[in-house]
């Protein structure tokens, strides 16, 4: 295919806007040249105003290396984390056609490995010793990579982090196992319908524009097109990053602790060395919609039920248009969701349940997009021509009447206000953000902080011209829906989706052209939530900020918790209120009421509240276990006043017709959805059932539905709040008595009877056997290829103290070797990590999980490989490097609030616990000082390590896909999971006449001729080749079976890997002189312990073969019916509080 493009140096001005386009950003003038302190170093520095916000309280410093580089350094005085981000401006646009996914392919590789630092985790293993982690991301025109980590351990990160785009290595061994990760990161996407529409986007634009093109990328179009033309894969990877990896179009954006000053030495001779190719970065002639491309309506099918209209209009590149930001000013009026508005018309209809409405996230420098994305309900859908007769109805309302000035000063205002008290956030996030906004050719240096809140000038002539490009001719339909009724004919090749496309019919065409008229459709009205009253009444911070709220009264139907702000000094503040009542889950069928009854006033108060959340307000309606939250957030001037209206809309709510016929069908078709969530969000689920005592699965939901009615609903809503308790915290720039009137406020308004202590619904932990125990299911979702399994095994109490920090500890250390183990290594999956889980009330649980195209023994087997392996890491570490982690704890406990919200959600995660430690952090540091490595492999043995732990506790959750043979409950209870493990590999790769016997018996055989377990020698793989061979369908190409054999017995197969655990199994049987039965993790009658089996003497001592559970040779029990294991589980006890709870009143 090919491609034409210039360099930003030769592209002239876009035809037709010269007049509006801005200048290109001057980044000469306002410099002055500088010598680093240190190192002697020239750099130049930005002497002007950099307009941050006044209530921002870093430092900031921007800089030009000589190599062009340009970074904004970052002092931030008290942050506890400190963090980096480099944007290359290049991204899947400057893919070869003939390697799709290259660019996307060099961000996985760049990590693994540099001339200076070779080891191929160096990088991740520094970062989380420091308790940090790194990550990136490959856009259309950006490459952005990013880390965070402790602030004391910057320098040796930004020292790692620069020589990737110094001197990497892509090394090759590296290079084929990446190949493999994206891939796996290809096919984890394959089901998910965002991802197949905008390869249908792609495929359906100019053919020849680089957007068209696969912008992942899989092992095909990397690997096998190298293969294909005959070139290295790692040469073309190398000539990539040479030509574009230059310092001319990086932005790189450093945020720490230290002084201004050592920023900026560290920046400038550690990333000055970068080569500068005197090269701007490509931008491709023509847009990727054009005439040509226009005037079509698109139909796809989904996987989820879902439907869906976008309506893609082609525009010109408007991002250069910073201080007017034309995008923001349509997105606003043709999204606005109050009375007038499109949303609103269609909901009156019932066609409609939401809009979005802006500048295309898939637009580049050179060409912009808008869309306006609508979810249709099911009579929408029919409808779906006067869908766009409204929306085009409204456009020709805006171009009769002309940008609207007014409305664009109240976007400035409110833009001036969020600005001008602008709250600080995640850290690495604003880098990442920063580095990306730094990129706008046309952004001068004293707009660079401002651009992403500030709107500054009202510019009509502009505004008319980009919504001139609204109009008939110049945009196209796409209609995504599961059961649209129409012949699909064609099918995209990389995710198989069935689409068609016709022409716009041409009566709807002629309508779009002539006078549209809906006599409900008005511009929008002043907005009366803009807050007026922005005193601050602390003005002072508290030199030790309280950390805790006051309880201000405790009586049988109120818990009110008030903290007046003495942190953030901002006129900002956040009310919570969890309206306790116990019917909201008492039910499968009370869970769904209470899920519609949420989405039903949410819509009953869109028109109302929509104005609100434009002003900067924010609220959140849920439901949960214990009833009903509300959550306002934003300036205090009119958080009260918002309140108000939502508990009245709560409280006095009628059923509509309309409403319940559209959202009772929304509950439907998310609980339909469910069922297409990848295959570890399955996994999770099936750990959260097994693992709580109050859950309700959407199958339990499903099973019920068909009970749901409106007037059992109205029932339910007419009774839900006649008992109940609210457990309520103010927090912000409020007074103790406004904090007591809105208490008063709640309780007049919902006018409810005490709920008693002992009605009251709290979180409850279910308390697991001894032994080991694994759930067995199929993905319900048949056409996903990925399997997954989420390992939990259970160590230490949530309510001790130092259980809690050990767990913490741990999980830190374990991290990343865990990650570069099964996902770098091996190459399972692509979604690899583990975590923890500390459950009120209960033990707290280590969380292993990969999600694979392996099968789910094997990889269970990987992960207990892993966990007995990891021991003599922690044995090994030296006690500098325990220090590390240790510290990075520390750090983590240390860091400091960022905003309001953080603080009430804190507050608030200790007052819904039960336990209300409002000191845990105190307590955890305190308890930190008195760790050692010693204390730390003292609890892994006691614990997690199956070999010692006396009491072992494990739950595994498998879930398996369709696309692999899923063994039966006797396979499971006949043969030993090494050999259910190799059976599933020689299956996955097309043995699929093998049979289990014939495997063990392969094995048994095997074992005899057998040197070593580990090293399997030439004999034993012509014999498993032989066996796989004569195992394939007939159906399999000759050149797919040799394929298949290569794969099989390379070095680094995980078939290799499961012959070599099966041998090793065999082998042990043999061995009568094992200690307990147990050599490197096999017990002595040859049965293995994966899956968290412990030997023989410690298994489970319960029996559950009545309730259809069967026991593996390695001594777990495996069952498939999870609600009959979940009942025969103790529960825990409610949470005690560490702390006597008096009110103030």
């Amino acid at each position: 295919m090919g491609r034409t493009f210039e360099l930003l140096t030769e592209q002239t001005a876009q035809n037709g806007v010269s007049k509006f386009l801005p200048p290109l950003a001057d980044f000469q003038a306002g410099f002055v040249d500088r010598i680093t302190t240190e190192t002697k170093l020239p750099y130049s520095e930005f002497v002007g105003d950099l307009n941050k916000s006044e209530s921002d309280a870093r430092e900031y410093r921007l800089i030009r290396l000589p190599n062009g580089l340009v970074a904004m350094v970052i002092h931030d005085a008290v942050e506890s984390k400190a963090c980096a981000a480099l944007d290359v401006n290049v991204g899947s646009l400057a893919d070869p056609p003939a390697l799709q996914g290259l660019a996307h392919f060099c961000e996985h590789l760049l990590f693994l490995g540099t001339k200076k630092y070779p080891k191929e985790n160096e990088y991740n293993s520094y970062l989380s010793a420091h308790g940090g982690y790194s990550n990136a991301y490959t856009d259309l025109e950006d490459t952005c990579y990013y880390f965070e980590l402790t602030y004391d351990a910057l320098e040796g990160a930004l020292d790692r982090f620069s020589q990737f785009f110094i001197d990497p290595l892509f090394a090759p061994d590296c290079t084929d196992r990446e190949v493999r990760a994206v891939d796996s990161e290809h096919k984890k996407n394959i089901q998910s319908d965002m991802w197949r529409q905008y390869q249908i986007e792609k495929e359906l634009s100019n053919p020849g524009h680089p957007f068209s093109l696969f912008a992942t990328g899989n092992y095909d179009t990397l690997s096998g097109a190298a293969k294909q033309l005959c070139v290295d894969l790692r040469g073309e990877l190398l000539d990539f990053h040479a030509k574009y990896y230059s310092a001319d179009i990086m932005k790189l954006v450093i945020v720490g602790r230290d002084s201004l000053d050592q920023l900026t030495e560290w920046a400038v001779s550690k990333f000055s060395p970068i080569l500068s190719k005197g090269m701007t970065k490509p931008v491709f002639k023509a847009h990727p919609l054009t005439e040509s491309e226009m005037g079509k309506l698109i139909r796809i099918k989904s996987i989820r039920e879902q439907r869906t209209l976008d309506l893609t209009f082609s525009l010109p590149d408007i991002k250069p248009y910073y201080k007017s930001k034309p995008g923001r000013y349509l997105g606003s009026l043709i999204g606005h969701e109050g009375k007038g508005s499109i949303l609103s018309c269609l909901k009156r209809r019932g066609w409609a349940t939401s809009i979005v409405a802006g500048r295309s996230p898939t637009s580049a420098e050179g060409f912009d997009m808008f869309k306006i994305t609508v979810s249709l309900t099911e009579t929408g859908m029919q409808s779906y021509q006067d869908v766009i007769r409204v929306v085009f109805a409204f456009i020709q309302l805006l171009l009769s009447k002309g940008p609207q000035k007014w409305f664009q000063d109240e976007l400035r205002r409110v833009s001036e206000i969020e600005y001008r008290f602008m709250e600080k956030n995640d850290t690495v996030s604003m880098a990442s953000v920063l580095a990306s906004t730094m990129q706008n050719r046309h952004l001068p240096p004293e707009c660079i902080l401002p651009d992403c809140l500030l709107l500054s000038e009202f510019n009509e002539e502009l505004l008319e011209w980009v919504q001139s490009f609204l109009n008939p001719l110049n945009f196209r339909i796409l209609l995504a829906a599961r059961d649209l009724e129409t012949d699909f004919v064609s099918e995209e090749k990389y995710y198989g989706v069935n689409y068609r496309v016709d022409p716009i019919p041409a009566a709807l065409m002629r309508d779009l052209q002539g006078v549209l008229r809906y006599d409900e459709l008005h511009l929008p009205e002043p907005n009366c939530f803009i807050p007026d009253n922005l005193s601050v009444k602390n003005k002072v911070a508290a030199d030790e900020p309280a950390d805790a709220p006051t309880l201000l009264k405790l009586t049988t139907g109120l818990e009110l918790w008030f903290k007046q702000d003495d942190r953030f000094l901002l006129p900002r503040g956040n009310i919570q209120v969890t309206i306790e009542t116990p019917r909201a889950y008492e039910s499968p069928l009370n869970s769904i009421f209470s899920q519609l009854f949420v989405l039903i006033l949410k819509d009953s108060l869109a028109e109302i509240t929509y104005d609100a959340q434009i002003a900067g307000l924010w609220f959140s309606i849920r439901e949960s276990l214990s009833g009903i939250s509300l959550q306002i957030d934003g300036f205090n001037d009119k958080l009260v006043k918002l309140l108000r209206i939502l508990l009245e809309c709560v409280k006095s709510y009628k059923v509509d017709d309309t409403q319940f016929e559209m959202y009772s069908r929304e509950v439907r078709k998310k609980l339909d959805n469910a069922k297409h969530s990848e295959p570890y969000s399955h996994a999770q689920i099936n750990t959260h059932f097994l693992n709580q005592a109050m859950v309700w699965r959407y199958t339990d939901k499903l099973d019920v539905f068909d009970l749901v009615t409106k007037s059992r609903l109205q029932s339910f809503i007419d009774t839900l709040f006649e008992q109940t308790r609210i457990q309520m915290l103010v927090l912000g720039n409020f007074s103790e008595q406004e904090a007591l009137e809105a208490a008063d406020i709640v309780l007049q308004t919902l006018d409810s009877l005490p709920l008693p202590e002992y009605a009251r619904r709290v979180s409850r932990a279910l308390l697991h056997n001894e032994g080991s125990y694994v759930h067995h299911e199929g993905m319900p979702d048949e056409g996903n290829v990925n399997s997954s399994v989420d390992m939990s095994i259970y160590a230490g109490l949530t309510e001790s103290r130092t259980d809690r920090v050990l767990m913490d500890l741990l999980l830190l250390i374990a991290q990343e070797p865990f990650f570069d183990q099964l996902r770098t290594k091996e190459q399972l999956g692509y979604i690899t990590y583990c975590s923890d889980r500390k459950y009120s009330g209960g033990m707290m649980a280590l969380r292993l999980l990969v999600q694979s195209e392996s099968n789910p023994t094997y990889v269970s087997q990987r992960i207990l490989c892993f966990i007995r392996g990891f021991r003599q890491r922690l044995v090994d570490m030296e006690q500098s490097e325990f220090d590390k982690y240790v510290n990075s704890l520390k750090v983590r406990c240390e860091e400091k609030l960022k905003n309001i919200f953080e603080e009430a959600s804190r507050f608030l995660q200790h007052i819904s616990s039960g336990y209300y430690e409002f000191d845990r952090i105190t307590h955890d540091l305190a308890t930190l000082k008195a760790v050692t490595k010693d204390s730390v492999l003292r609890f892994w043995d006691r614990y997690i390590n199956p070999d010692t732990a006396a009491s072992f506790k494990s739950l595994t959750s498998t879930v398996w896909s369709s696309k692999i043979y899923r063994p039966s409950a006797n396979d499971m209870a006949r043969f030993s999971e090494p050999i259910v493990g190799l059976h599933g590999c020689l299956w996955r790769e097309g043995a699929e006449k093998l049979s289990m016997q014939s495997v063990d018996e392969f094995v048994a055989s095997a074992s005899k001729s057998a040197k070593k377990a580990d090293d399997p020698d030439d004999n034993v793989f012509k014999g498993l080749v032989a066996l796989y061979k004569a195992n394939v369908p007939a159906t399999l190409s000759e050149e797919d079976v040799a394929k298949a054999v290569e794969k099989i017995t390379e070095p680094a197969s995980y078939v290799r890997t499961s012959l070599e655990m099966a041998l090793e199994s065999r082998r042990c049987a043999k061995t009568s002189a094992s200690a307990n039965g147990l050599v490197n993790g096999w017990t002595h009658d040859g049965a293995d312990v994966a899956n968290g089996a412990a030997a023989s003497p410690r298994a489970s001592k319960v029996n559950l073969v009545n309730i259809g559970a069967v026991r593996t040779p390695g001594g777990s029990w495996l069952f498939e019916e999870a609600s009959a294991y979940r009942a025969s589980l103790k529960q825990s006890g409610a949470p005690i509080p560490v702390r006597h709870l008096e009110p103030k009143y």
